[in-house]
């Protein structure tokens, strides 16, 4: 699953959180994990996107 950030949400932790580059970084992981966790298949990304575009 290739997986990066919506710029909106990477514009969005930049303005509010200080470690929202750190979570930014671990991010890819997560969500492959969490796919993994439950068994389901990743269909796209939505492109552009938002704060939260994973469809399953």
């Amino acid at each position: 699953m290739a997986f990066e950030p919506p710029k909106r949400l990477v514009r969005a932790l930049g303005e509010t959180s200080p470690e929202g580059d750190d979570w930014l970084e671990r991010l890819p992981e997560l969500a492959r994990r969490a796919v993994a966790e439950r068994g389901l298949t990743v269909e796209r990304v939505q492109v552009p996107g938002g704060r939260s575009s994973l469809v399953v």
